[in-house]
């Protein structure tokens, strides 16, 4: 059953593949659980991107290593005790 999710990921995986109108990015994104505690939760991520340069885009391209403050974004249990998530709106967090 889908459902809202907010919270901080860490992308540590990233790849693209290509439909008709849309670059579509696969991302595998992972949170602690508990502050003190090593439980980790992977979620998987789908992202779309417009091959269309004139078409407006609103979520950033993802990378490798980047970390996500995610909000309102659709989520769906998956295999193995991962999370499916579809990310309509992030904002990257800078660490300098």
């Amino acid at each position: 059953m889908p459902a809202q999710l907010s919270t901080i990921l860490y992308i540590s995986e990233y790849r693209e593949k290509t439909s008709n109108e849309f670059i579509i990015g696969l991302a595998t994104g992972l949170t602690r659980l508990e502050e003190n505690s090593d439980a980790i939760q992977t979620f998987n991520i789908t992202t779309f991107y417009p091959l269309n340069e004139e078409v407006p885009s609103y979520v950033p391209k993802l990378h490798e290593r980047q970390v996500l403050s995610v909000a309102n974004s659709k989520l769906s249990s998956g295999s193995d005790n991962n999370i499916d998530v579809s990310i309509y709106q992030f904002i990257l967090i800078n660490f300098s």
